[in-house]
């Protein structure tokens, strides 16, 4: 009996010597999964990985003279090495925003009922067949909706399109040829002044006046959308304004993180220069411009003193640069720099739908390195 107890504990004790002197298997690390495929991200959404929040910044300031180049690249910081089992990235499907529908165009349907300037109401049984637009921004407005061939007669100063270059001219602004006018058989005259309302209504002729547009050019689209409704062609007057509008907001949203721009002296001739209340002052809020001109209204004529002591960065010359040679400006800030810009159209100086096209070209010209 005391022989099997002295094997047993010999027993134990043999099995414990064993389990000590054992050697632990160390522990297999999981195998590290893969990342999963990422797709490029779409433009205007957030990648997936997710990114520490950047304070605000300030509205930044635009340069004082129009930018030569694209700004340097900020320098990326040097990476940090990555910890030994980074974890692993997680794909955030971010949906894309569903468009919203634009609305349909309400066919043009007579008859049809539009007061004028002075609050008469006009009154269309049907589309006029033979327009005499006097405005040059009615002509443009005709030819790019495509009802062009109806437009009968014009002023003088139409250079704007080509093809309206065959349509017959019936004198300026203070004298219209009524005459001839009446002779044409228009069904229908328009005017952007009422000078000669009285006499083309009693001479016959149906008269739509509607003033010129002085310190809005957003109703380019407006106006566009109603002569479409006007001559019956909605459809086609949709298409030319929803493009102006999308031009002009493109515009907006690449200037809306800036603040000041450069100062700026627009040259109509002889010194003459628009300030507040016209569309060139809505032009330079849009880009940033400060006029030098900004406290007067309309449009006067300043002194060469007031130029010279304002010092703008930059000049608009709108019909051909007087100015650099000119000794009394020759310490001007534009002139130095040669900064100077001569349009190379009319297209700022008339409301029609390529008024945009004069904001694009002046924004590419001041800014080349945002509007490429």
């Amino acid at each position: 009996m005391k022989l099997r107890i002295i094997v047993l504990v010999l027993g134990l004790v043999v099995l414990g010597l064993t389990a000590c002197s054992g050697t632990e298997p160390e522990p297999v690390a999981p195998a590290q999964p893969s990342a999963p495929a990422i797709a490029a991200p779409s433009a205007g959404l957030p990648t997936p990985i997710a990114a520490a929040a950047a304070s605000q910044p300030q509205p930044p300031q635009l340069p004082a003279a129009p930018i030569a180049a694209a700004p340097a690249a900020t320098a990326l910081p040097a990476p940090t090495a990555a910890p030994t089992r980074a974890p692993v990235a997680t794909v955030v499907v971010v949906p894309l925003p569903t468009p919203e529908p634009k609305p349909a165009v309400v066919p043009a349907t007579y008859p049809l009922a539009i007061t004028d300037s002075n609050g008469d109401e006009l009154v269309f049984e049907k589309p006029p067949e033979r327009i005499v637009a006097f405005d040059s921004a009615v002509v443009e407005i005709l030819f790019a909706i495509g009802e062009g061939d109806r437009v009968i007669g014009t002023h003088d100063f139409v250079f704007y399109p080509p093809e309206a270059a065959d349509v017959p001219r019936l004198g300026g602004a203070f004298s219209m040829d009524i005459e001839t006018t009446v002779a044409l058989e228009p069904d229908l005259v328009f005017i952007f002044f009422d000078t000669f309302k009285e006499d083309l209504e009693r001479a016959g002729l149906k008269v739509f006046y509607l003033a010129t547009l002085n310190d809005d050019f957003n109703q380019v689209a407006d106006r566009t959308r109603l002569w479409g409704y006007i001559v019956g062609n909605p459809e086609a007057a949709e298409v030319v304004a929803a493009d102006f509008e999308t031009r002009v907001a493109a515009v907006a949203e690449t200037m809306e993180q800036f603040g000041g721009g450069p100062t700026v002296f627009q040259d109509e001739g002889d010194l003459w220069t628009p300030g507040q209340g016209t569309l060139i002052q809505q032009v330079f809020d849009l880009l940033r411009l400060e006029n030098i001109a900004a406290e007067i209204t309309n449009y006067a004529q300043l002194s060469p003193e007031v130029i010279i002591e304002s010092d703008p960065a930059i000049i608009i010359a709108s019909y051909g640069d007087n100015i650099s040679s000119n000794p009394a400006f020759a310490g001007v800030l534009a002139v130095q720099n040669e900064a100077i810009y001569v349009p190379s159209s009319d297209a700022l100086s008339i409301a029609s739908p390529r008024f945009v096209r004069g904001i694009e070209d002046l924004a590419k010209w001041v800014y080349p390195a945002l509007f490429e």
